[in-house]
């Protein structure tokens, strides 16, 4: 697997994770990695969990950790032993609803909710991206339990001076492929 973050380094996708942190006061981060062979139906769980266990998976988390200017994730293990990454399908009708709430819904601590008009304008934008060489991606929420926990929402101590999910439902995971590419995108919205 290879790093695509530099990829990822354009306006639409900036405008996107910036307004998802301010609306749902998130550390929201997009990865992008270059795989060794097309992911496939049958093979899609198994390239997220090579990918997800693997060395590039920190490097990418860190990196664009400090890239959003959060720096927040210390030296530590993100991922738990064990743990079960289960997917959703969403198709892109509910990816880009799932955009939408992130934008729109009632999930932002201090009433940051976009106007339903410029949330489309932001989602569209960054589809447009996603979209820019045509369509074939395939759509797949992960439950946001695979990274280690900072607490926030149990009341108790970070699992990890690297965790990342906040356990409330805030949380969110999207695993986007095509080809030989995955995208991860993931919120900590809190509270």
């Amino acid at each position: 697997m290879r790093s695509l973050l530099s990829e990822v380094e354009v306006p639409a996708v900036d405008a996107l994770l910036t307004a998802v942190d301010r609306v749902m006061n998130s550390n929201t981060l997009l990865l992008a990695a270059g795989v060794d062979e097309p992911v496939t139906a049958a093979n899609r769980r198994r390239t997220l969990a090579s990918f997800v266990d693997g060395p590039l998976f920190a490097e990418l988390m860190r990196a664009a950790d400090r890239a959003r200017g959060w720096d927040n994730l210390g030296s530590g293990p993100l991922v738990p032993a064990g743990r079960d990454l289960r997917l959703t399908e969403l198709g892109r009708t509910g990816f880009r609803a799932r955009l939408t709430w992130m934008l729109c819904g009632p999930v932002s601590p201090y009433r940051r909710q976009l106007d339903p008009a410029v949330a489309d304008v932001v989602v569209g934008g960054f589809l447009n991206w996603l979209e820019r060489d045509g369509g074939g991606w395939s759509y797949w929420s992960v439950r946001p339990d695979f990274l280690y926990d900072t607490g926030y929402h149990r009341g108790g101590e970070p699992e990890s001076d690297a965790a990342y999910f906040e356990g409330g439902r805030g949380d969110t995971a999207s695993y986007l492929y095509r080809a030989d590419v995955l995208l991860l995108l993931l919120t900590n919205g809190a509270p």
